[in-house]
């Protein structure tokens, strides 16, 4: 698993500024050994010096072996062993033949004395001193001798050769380094748990927060986020954040209102598309319906009359009966001609103001009293005052029938047929609602084509929804239809009107 920003930053700091802190402070601790080391040869060399010279003026005697047995002598050698770095001494005559010696702990494994002590009256110093960078290693065995010449004159009596111990020294510098790494510890503890707290507040929240509000963007969430008190680079990445949701956002409004530009012109496009293709339809039937109608109509009317006519002549019942049923089947051949004539031709043009309520109540009475809607029960739900309509006062008689009847039809066994009206503003809307068989969609799509019917052979000859249609149309208005398969439909005509008469 990959460690987070907070933890990264923090781990890189805590050692960056440790590995500082602990290399400062050693080297702070070098620096202060060397002073020390420096300070503590130059006080011993001057102590050897001090001693030399005081045997040098005691030494009066050509025989040095006889200077351990001077009461004068023995207490310049003795406080040497009283020193407290010194572990051991010892005094040598010319020819290096030992004249006394003293060590603290076990027997001094002394250096070489140089030949060259003697002639040049000069202080030798070998310095055996190690240190290490590691505070927990055992202190090494260091230490500093000195070969110190002495004597009267210009010659040496003898050679005071003096080893003095460091381990103080190192041991003071491997405290102060394990003080060292205690204050490294401490010091880097408290600006871990300060370093964590200040990333957290000033950048790992305000990351975190814009993590998840561009989360939120990819899953289309255009929210735009509180800008955070912090560092400049974070609160100016929030607000370029904010920024870019904001221009996602108009762009996003933009494009869908494009997008319903274009759905609209699409749908107009089609109803173009639809009503040209009609309009075509309409008037190529319109030409046929017009010119059979005219062929028909004239030998129609001559078969009317020489039947009735005829009628007059016969006295046989039967005879008669069959040229009632002839007279009969005339009359559906003339009720077609006519609505293939209301197709082809508009009627009359004359409009009028009126209530459409009214005149929908008029058609169900009408109706009503010629016994056409004996199984049906009518609920007029409709309000008078909705507004009124200007158009041919017979044509929408017509379609109010139209409709009422193919309603009924619908409904063979009974049942409801509710009436309603309602108004937007600009339209004055007459619902007729049946609770019949309803129709499928490719029904629904073909409703108002001329000739299409959902009836039975010889039960409807499929214009009267065309007629209709062609009759709201003209009068500015349109039909529409809602219907489900064994759920009834739902006829609305919405006609343009005002609310006063």
């Amino acid at each position: 698993m990959k460690a987070g920003l907070r933890t990264e930053v923090v781990v890189s700091i805590t050692l960056l500024l440790g590995a500082a802190l602990l290399f400062s402070g050693f080297l702070l601790v070098k620096l202060t050994e060397r002073g020390l080391l420096d300070q503590q040869r130059s006080d011993m060399r001057r102590t050897v010096s001090l001693l030399g010279s005081a045997l040098g003026e005691l030494s009066h005697s050509k025989d040095i072996g006889f200077l351990g047995d001077l009461p004068s002598l023995k207490p310049v050698l003795t406080s040497l062993g009283l020193q407290e770095d010194v572990v051991a001494w010892r005094v040598l005559d010319r020819e290096m033949r030992m004249v006394a010696e003293m060590t603290v702990d076990s027997p001094a494994d002394f250096l070489t004395v140089p030949p060259a002590a003697v002639e040049l009256r000069e202080v030798f110093e070998e310095l055996r001193y190690s240190s290490s960078w590691n505070p927990f290693r055992p202190v090494p065995d260091n230490f500093i001798e000195f070969v110190m010449p002495f004597g009267s004159g210009g010659s040496a009596a003898g050679i005071l050769q003096v080893r003095f111990s460091l381990a103080a020294l190192s041991q003071r510098v491997h405290k102060s380094q394990k003080l060292v790494m205690v204050y490294v510890l401490l010091y880097g503890g408290v600006l871990s748990i300060f370093g964590v707290y200040t990333l957290n507040r000033n950048v790992v929240r305000p990351v975190r927060k814009l993590q998840q509000a561009t989360t939120g963007v990819a899953a289309g969430e255009l929210q735009m986020i509180d800008v955070p008190d912090g560092p400049g680079e974070i609160k100016s990445l929030a607000e370029s954040f904010n920024h870019m949701v904001e221009a996602l956002a108009q762009s996003r409004d933009e494009t869908q209102e494009h997008i319903a530009s274009l759905e609209e012109a699409n749908r107009a496009v089609l109803q173009a598309r639809d009503d040209l293709l009609r309009s075509e339809k309409m008037a190529s039937v319109g030409h046929l319906s017009a010119g059979m109608a005219h062929e028909i109509g004239n030998p129609l009317s001559a078969i009317v009359g020489y039947l009735n006519l005829l009628k007059e002549d016969l006295s046989d019942p039967a005879s008669r009966e069959m040229l009632e049923r002839s007279l009969v089947e005339t009359d559906r051949i003339d009720l077609l001609i006519r609505e293939l004539l209301d197709y082809a031709t508009p009627g009359s043009v004359e409009t009028e103001e009126f209530d459409p309520v009214c005149v929908l109540r008029e058609s169900v009475d009408m109706i009503q009293h010629q016994g056409l809607l004996e199984r049906v029960r009518v609920e007029d739900h409709c309000e008078l005052g909705a507004g009124v309509i200007q158009m041919n006062r017979g044509q929408f008689v017509q379609v109010c029938v139209n409709l009422l009847l193919n309603a009924r039809d619908a409904m063979p066994d009974g049942g409801c047929l509710e009436l309603s009206n309602m108004t937007d503003g600009q339209n004055i809307g007459i619902i007729v609602r049946d609770e019949g068989l309803g129709m499928s969609p490719e029904a629904i799509r073909q409703v108002f084509e001329p000739f299409y019917t959902t009836k039975d052979p010889g039960k409807g000859t499929g214009l009267g929804l065309a007629v209709c249609q062609r009759i709201v149309a003209d009068a500015g208005g349109r039909i529409e239809v809602s219907s489900m398969e064994g759920s009834g439909s739902s006829f609305t005509v919405y006609l343009p009107g005002s609310s006063t008469l």
